[in-house]
């Protein structure tokens, strides 16, 4: 694991791309302060528009996937004020991670150059759907339109068929992202500790996304849709079972001897009718025990019951009860655990401001009196708007 326990990041980011990053710097050791406008807050808190029983409608579970271990100080910053307290903040911090549409942080006077006037030293990581730069730069994304121009949805779906993309419920290219992001980041901490300096790291998704399935397109002028199908592999799909599940299938060339003696041909069909006359396990089970190699579809009640069994880390318990991320790598000298969970906007305002921006208490009244700075008020009511602190012009 790459210790960052002394890295402070100011984390922009809403959704998943930006916000799902700074949340793997947090795992790193990272401080992380989530910066939340009180008149604009992250689209995940009412994104999937449902909480379980007893949660608080502001923090529904897609929220706290990616929020989890981050402070979070409520900061207007269109208002000028605000403004003047996050650039104090970046001052006295090391990241800006941030992934708005081209353009928003130029409107609000926080472009690379005004935050390097503020901290020579900042790294300002800028994840967006087409990067900086080009003709589509301006260009608003969703992970459907991002699959489409980076050449992925060519290769997704069956033969003959439309392409298939992620959806919004997965996104792909806001997931990947974050994975790569949080490394490009992290090494640049690092070699600003070694004098490099402050830098600007630009991450287009659509690049990411093409990088990483190019060698597919590159290597035929028209890549074909094929599905499940795989050339070199005779056989390789997924079957239903008598219990309506699903068996995921590969064979190889040298295993059909395997499956002609369980299922008495050495074809695709004679192996969905065998499936078929079997639950999903016992499917399963009687393939890999013939050396097929095999699996059981899991949705995600299926994946949970095999928490504890069949893996440990991909998802955990937070401090709060609530199952949120996991991590994507472990040091056994040094267990990895949620260390605290999504907040409200504006939980920590107080705390951020003095500890880190160095404001008196009358200075954070009068700034949460201006309205350029929101502290949340943790008596008020679960309606799912944000509970703002009230505190007379002084």
């Amino acid at each position: 694991m790459i210790p960052m326990d002394q890295c402070r990041v100011l984390d922009l980011g809403i959704i998943t791309a930006g916000a799902a990053t700074s949340a793997v710097l947090a795992d790193l050791g990272a401080e992380v302060i989530k910066i939340e406008s009180p008149s604009y807050k992250d689209p995940f808190r009412i994104w999937s528009g449902e909480t379980f029983p007893g949660e608080h409608p502001d923090l529904p579970p897609f929220f706290r996937m990616t929020n989890r271990g981050k402070l979070n100080a409520g900061i207007d910053l269109k208002h000028p004020k605000g403004r003047d307290v996050f650039l104090r903040l970046v001052a006295r911090s090391d990241v800006v991670v941030e992934n708005f549409s081209r353009g928003v942080m130029e409107r609000l006077g926080l472009d690379f150059a005004t935050l390097k006037r503020a901290n020579p030293n900042i790294i300002l990581a800028s994840i967006s759907s087409q990067g900086e730069y080009g003709p589509d730069a301006r260009y608003v994304s969703f992970g459907s339109t991002l699959e489409a121009m980076a050449g992925l949805a060519a290769l997704t779906g069956y033969e003959g068929g439309a392409p298939v993309v992620s959806g919004i419920a997965l996104n792909y290219p806001d997931q990947v992202v974050a994975m790569f992001a949080a490394g490009m980041i992290a090494t640049a901490w690092h070699a600003r500790g070694n004098g490099a300096g402050g830098v600007h790291l630009d991450m287009s998704q659509r690049e990411l996304t093409s990088f990483l399935c190019g060698e597919a397109f590159l290597a035929a002028a028209t890549p074909a849709r094929r599905g499940n199908a795989q050339p070199g592999i005779p056989v390789q799909d997924c079957y239903r079972a008598d219990d309506g599940q699903w068996v995921a299938v590969t064979i190889r060339a040298e295993q059909l001897g395997a499956l002609k003696g369980l299922a008495g041909d050495d074809a695709a069909p004679a192996l969905a009718a065998w499936v078929a006359g079997r639950t999903a396990p016992e499917a399963a089970a009687d393939l890999k025990a013939h050396g097929i190699d095999a699996a059981q579809v899991l949705d995600g009640r299926g994946v949970l019951a095999q928490r504890g069994v069949a893996w440990t880390r991909a998802l955990q318990q937070g401090k709060d009860s609530d199952m949120v991320k996991g991590f994507l790598f472990t040091d056994d000298a040094r267990p990895m655990t949620p260390s605290r969970p999504a907040a409200h906007c504006g939980a920590d305002t107080r705390e951020v401001l003095h500890r880190v921006g160095g404001y008196s208490q009358a200075d954070i009244d009068a700034l949460i009196a201006s309205a350029a700075v929101a502290s949340y008020d943790q008596d008020a009511p679960a309606t799912g708007t944000i509970g703002v602190e009230v505190v007379a012009a002084q």
